[in-house]
């Protein structure tokens, strides 16, 4: 084998045992592939609420005891999808991307989505 080869079989090995160049595992419950999950704290934490591949939109998050608590989100799912800071969709928008995340919401969207649904394009947003 020669120098070159073994230099970069090393270097190869070396990425994925730092985990550098792979893709992040998705945070606790949404695992599935298609969902959006909001969660009720920074970092993935403290309760959720998901879009599914059956339950596309929520147009008021408080029917599920969510309203006004998100502070972050995990997109596992090909198109874009969005929350709104009102009931039925209205509102200030904020779009999420498809298989994108946010393990913090700035200080403006922190604790104000209250209704959210997954569209079914990839540039919707």
């Amino acid at each position: 084998m020669t120098r070159k080869k073994l230099s970069l079989g090393l270097f190869a090995a070396a990425l994925i045992v730092t985990g550098v160049g792979t893709a992040n595992a998705a945070p606790a419950g949404c695992e599935s592939s298609g969902y959006v999950c909001l969660y009720r704290d920074d970092d993935y934490k403290g309760g959720q609420v998901n879009l599914t591949n059956s339950t596309t939109a929520i147009s008021n998050l408080g029917s599920y005891g969510f309203n006004d608590n998100a502070d972050s989100f995990h997109s596992n799912f090909g198109n874009d999808a969005a929350w709104w800071t009102d009931a039925n969709y209205t509102g200030r928008r904020v779009c999420m991307h498809s298989y994108t995340s946010n393990r913090s919401f700035s200080f403006q969207d922190s604790d104000e989505a209250t209704s959210a649904k997954k569209y079914s394009s990839p540039t919707a947003c």
